[in-house]
């Protein structure tokens, strides 16, 4: 078995997550922003868009790449003071189970929004727009569900 090994002009043009890029892509990244958006806003985001459906641990780290889903919705929960609501969900196999995180209405999605934006700004890198606040606030309804 031969391992290849990449020339200096694939890796010039690739960045850390081994997807190909070029310079201009990095510059066209951070014309107003100096930083990548991390993989944490990422996993907020994706949480606070899962709506009435919620997301479930695996969902965080298949689609976010990230480790320790839950990890997550517990710092929204801290930094917010909200609760999300916890459904015990059995896995596809059988073998055990896996919570599926949910919020529960629209104030409570709007919390985790200002926190999303906030971070960002505190970060440096590209917040919500108000089209994509409106989006996500939209899958909740304005009272609390049980």
């Amino acid at each position: 078995m031969e391992i290849k090994k990449a020339t200096l002009s694939q890796m010039a043009h690739s960045d850390i997550r081994g997807i190909n890029s070029t310079p201009a892509d990095h510059i066209k990244q951070s014309a107003n922003h100096t930083k990548r958006t991390p993989k944490k806003h990422q996993a907020f985001t994706y949480i606070a868009s899962s709506g009435i459906n919620g997301v479930t641990e695996n969902e965080i780290l298949f689609q976010c790449r990230l480790s320790s889903g839950r990890n997550y919705v517990n710092e929204i929960e801290r930094e917010t003071g909200i609760t999300f609501e916890r459904l015990d969900e059995r896995n596809p196999d059988g073998i055990g189970s896996h919570y599926r995180y949910r919020l529960t209405c629209r104030k409570d999605a709007a919390q985790v929004l200002r926190l999303i934006n906030y971070k960002a700004k505190e970060g440096n890198y590209p917040s919500l727009s108000q089209v994509q606040l409106n989006d996500i606030l939209s899958l909740y309804s304005d009272n609390a569900t049980s």
